[in-house]
């Protein structure tokens, strides 16, 4: 006669909540809310006469600055114009991905678009420093057809060239995403009803990808705003942005400045990330209506 084993008591659900989110909680959240923390706590402290304070007196100093907002309109538009840029390229490279039926040459073109993420950001800007030079391989190239020279670092030119490459491959990933999910056979049903390669796109291609057109531009945006080794290399210090600003005055020894930035910094990111994401759901309403 065989015995039958008793079940085991199946693990309560927060126990098993607790086991999977701790780690990554203890790792990830606990720093974040810490180091908010510390700035809040910094932006809240100013030095007077009569020795250490809590007040306003950093906030008032950084909003009635003219230059600060100056500089924070820098950033959001240099973030803005790489995140225009960075779509435009992304889009028919994830096209052109989708495309390539051989596995050698579809390796071969995966190879190519993400080993640059291998290597470290100092490494992409430097080079991207050489190749824009005054005397460097794109204005040679301009020069054999009797253009240039042309001015392309030290400035925004050089500073957005560089960041579009630098994000380029994690725009690529969520619009390749939700464009391997589309099935073929609308594509099919519009050609058949005798739609064309312009109408195709605009009917169909991109009104299904879109979503994956607004998660991109979310990451691209997130880490354009917050660049801070691209444009302090390409832009040789001629090029502003808050997180420049960040670094500068924390080597000031201005910590309480340094941590209003910050914090109005990632408050600017949030701000226009809630609004891709409105678009997000937006979009995700129309195609289920």
């Amino acid at each position: 006669m065989t015995s039958v084993a008793a079940p085991r008591a199946a693990m309560p659900r927060w126990l098993r909540l607790t086991l999977l989110l701790g780690p990554g909680f203890f790792l990830v959240v606990l720093p974040f809310v810490g180091a908010m923390v510390m700035l809040g706590a910094y932006g809240l402290n100013y030095r007077n006469a009569n020795g250490m304070g809590f007040g306003l007196s950093i906030w008032t100093e950084f909003l009635t600055d003219g230059f600060n907002w100056l500089v924070l309109w820098n950033s959001v538009r240099i973030a803005g114009l790489a995140t225009i840029f960075t779509l435009l390229l992304a889009y028919p490279t994830a096209a052109a991905l989708l495309r390539v039926k051989n596995p050698v040459w579809r390796a071969f073109a995966y190879i190519s678009l993400f080993s640059p993420l291998l290597m470290s950001v100092v490494s992409r800007s430097y080079g991207w420093l050489l190749l824009l030079a005054d005397n460097g391989f794109v204005n040679q190239i301009f020069g054999a057809v009797g253009l240039g020279p042309y001015r392309l670092i030290f400035n925004e030119t050089g500073v957005i060239i560089a960041i579009v490459h630098v994000i380029l491959p994690y725009a690529v990933l969520p619009i390749l995403n939700i464009m391997t999910q589309v099935p073929p056979i609308y594509r099919e049903a519009a050609q058949d009803l005798g739609a064309g390669g312009f109408t195709l796109f605009r009917r169909v291609t991109l009104p299904l990808t879109l979503p994956g057109v607004v998660v991109a531009a979310e990451i691209v945006f997130a880490l354009s705003v917050s660049a801070f080794v691209t444009p302090s290399l390409l832009g040789g210090g001629r090029v502003l942005t808050l997180s420049r600003l960040v670094y500068d005055n924390i080597g000031l020894v201005q910590w309480g400045l340094a941590a209003v930035q910050a914090i109005v910094l990632l408050a600017t990111a949030l701000a226009v990330l809630f609004v891709f994401e409105r678009v997000n759901r937006a979009t995700h309403v129309g195609k289920e209506g």
